[in-house]
């Protein structure tokens, strides 16, 4: 494994490859230059492969990184600030490394961990099949997971079944423990907004735990209307809420979803491209494809039979 330097100025444009499709060419050689000026000032030999990157000796704590959720928080600024997030991003993986240290000294005391126990959203595919076993978590709707994790300076773990084992809780008591801390410390903006011809609601915060309005609907009854409401949830930093009137929910559909879709593409922390009915503590997938720029929606019977309420009702 070779240093690779900053210094060859010959080098050829790398090819901007599917995993980071929503680059630019120019924008994907930037991001590598800023990984490279890293990781050439720390002196770490180091290779990308598909969507991750391999270090040689380093205080990171583990050898193999995925670089999507850093790409696309550099996709957010301009090239110019690609080099200070990259920096940020790897520098907070060495404290996480040295707080890890400490924090697994008494991960299985109860009262000196409980306050960073939280209830995280991901896609399903986000736990390796090889960890479902260990993992906390269950299905939240379609293809969202809700885990049980740490929520710790400066990074967001998994708990794990073994760690939970010592602490005699029910996987219940510490789901709501993980909602109620996220509820307390992280506040959330919500603003009404128009889109196209009608409003919607948009949540968004500038931390990891935005999707977690979707446990506080019942306390949040603006967001619903007399027959639920559309969500999209694209990633961890927004959520999208249409409350259901009207037949006019047809127009919020065909618009919501190349919306939720495209901004899933792009993140960062991408959660799902799909939208869901809330209805009565209920959420249900909406299914759709999109071929040739062309939206096939297949509701559910549940929807259509909505759907055909609301057009008699006009």
């Amino acid at each position: 494994m070779s240093i690779f330097s900053i210094f060859n100025k010959n080098k050829e444009k790398q090819e901007v490859p599917e995993w980071a499709s929503f680059f630019n060419k120019n924008e994907y050689n930037e991001f590598l230059g800023a990984i490279e000026e890293y990781f050439y000032s720390k002196n770490i030999t180091y290779n990308i492969g598909d969507g991750f990157l391999n270090a040689g000796p380093n205080d990171f704590g583990f050898d193999k990184m995925g670089l999507a959720n850093v790409a696309q928080v550099c996709k957010l600024d301009k090239p110019r600030g690609f080099k200070e997030i990259v920096k940020e991003h790897f520098e907070a993986l060495i404290r996480t490394n040295q707080f890890a240290k400490e924090f697994k000294k008494v991960i299985h005391d109860y009262e000196k961990v409980k306050e960073y126990i939280a209830v995280r959203l991901y896609p399903d595919d986000y736990v390796p099949v090889t960890a479902k076993d260990v993992s906390m978590g269950k299905n939240f709707a379609g293809d969202i997971i809700a885990l049980l994790v740490f929520d710790l300076p400066d990074s967001v773990q998994s708990i794990t079944s073994e760690e939970a084992e010592k602490w005699n809780k029910t996987f219940d008591e510490l789901f709501e423990t993980g909602i109620q801390n996220i509820k307390s410390k992280y506040p959330l903006d919500i603003s009404k907004q128009q889109f196209g011809e009608f409003a919607i609601w948009f949540v968004q915060g500038d931390h990891f735990f935005t999707p977690n309005i979707v446990f506080d609907f019942e306390q949040q009854q603006k967001l619903t209307g007399t027959y639920g409401s559309l969500i999209g949830i694209p990633h961890r930093h927004a959520v999208i809420i249409y409350p259901i009137e009207d037949i006019t929910v047809v127009n919020a559909i065909n618009a919501l979803i190349p919306t939720v879709y495209g901004m899933n593409n792009e993140g960062p922390g991408s959660i799902s491209n799909n939208i869901f009915w809330y209805k009565d503590g209920h959420y249900e997938n909406l299914p759709y494809k999109i071929e040739e720029n062309k939206i096939q929606f297949y509701p559910p019977e549940t929807f259509v039979d909505l759907l055909n309420k609301l057009e008699s009702a006009e």
